[in-house]
């Protein structure tokens, strides 16, 4: 069957899910249309200009993610296109359009990049299109907040310095390293992310690169001579130098009986780290 979708007015003139009726500005440019005039169903909307009929045209909604959805959403909130779209059931229900058969009013709601929600005038529709499941793994993903790595190094950098040729530990905290989910839900379907940190890649500030795991946590009494088992660094030269570590994490979605991945995500912190030459020895005695 043909859906019919509402023409277009403006923001202030939307329907309302409060009030259960359309705006006033349906009626002003209802009179202006001739096509609006007849209305569906033989309506006559300059005279009955408060009906559900006046103010339709007959057409086909385009799916959600269509490019070719021309849709009269609020265009006057925000800025930016369109991104994560649902539809959503009007309550209160208007009558149906003349001529339908089952189904019920429902809006196409999109949230912006830019912040704030577009939504379509109400349409009659026999089923809402299903949700894309990769879609929702979007606003999924959107929701990780992923935590800055919490950097730590023995020699601890906060309370002491480091000496040339003596290792450095390097390791990210299991908090910030630990994986993270969230999941985003329309009625029907859910989809959860799941974020895994796989690598950490430490600047070290004198041009070196290390790529490691989390790294080993250094334990009191461990020979503080003894070089790091999986992630450590030796400088060779004296400096104060910005060590900077970027964890990268797979993201992996699932939900509304399909799976699959996004593009890997990254994190960033550093702190300053002072290396200075090791004293040295008086072994010969003297004053």
């Amino acid at each position: 069957m043909e859906y019919r979708t509402l023409t277009h007015v403006d923001a202030e003139d939307d329907f309302s899910a409060r009030a259960g009726r359309p705006g006033p500005g349906w009626c002003r440019r209802c009179r202006r249309s001739r096509a609006c005039r007849r209305g569906i169903g033989g309506v006559d909307c300059s005279e009955n200009s408060t009906t559900a009929e006046c103010g339709l045209h007959a057409g086909t909604p385009a799916q959600a993610g269509s490019p070719n959805d021309n849709g009269s959403g609020n265009q006057s909130g925000g800025s930016g296109e369109p991104t994560r779209c649902r539809y959503e059931r009007v309550q209160p229900q208007l009558p149906p359009p003349a001529g339908a058969g089952p189904g019920a009013w429902y809006v196409r709601a999109c949230e912006r990049e830019a912040g704030g929600v577009s939504q379509t005038q109400p349409m009659w529709l026999t089923d809402p299109p299903a949700p894309d499941p990769s879609v929702l793994a979007q606003d999924a993903v959107s929701r990780l907040h992923l935590p800055a790595p919490g950097i730590h190094t023995n020699p601890d950098a906060a309370q002491a310095d480091v000496l040339v040729w003596v290792p450095v530990w390097l390791w990210v905290d299991g908090l910030s390293w630990a994986s993270r989910s969230a999941t985003a839900a329309v009625p029907g379907m859910s989809v959860t992310a799941t974020a895994t940190a796989k690598k950490a890649v430490w600047r070290l500030g004198d041009g070196a690169v290390q790529a490691c795991g989390q790294g080993s946590v250094w334990r009191p009494g461990t020979d503080p001579r003894a070089a790091s088992p999986t992630c450590g660094y030796t400088y060779d030269r004296a400096g104060v130098m910005t060590v900077t570590v970027t964890v990268t994490w797979a993201v992996a979605w699932r939900g509304g009986g399909q799976a699959g991945t996004v593009p890997d995500l990254t994190t960033t912190a550093n702190l300053p780290l002072r290396v200075v030459e090791a004293p040295a020895l008086n072994t010969a005695g003297g004053r």
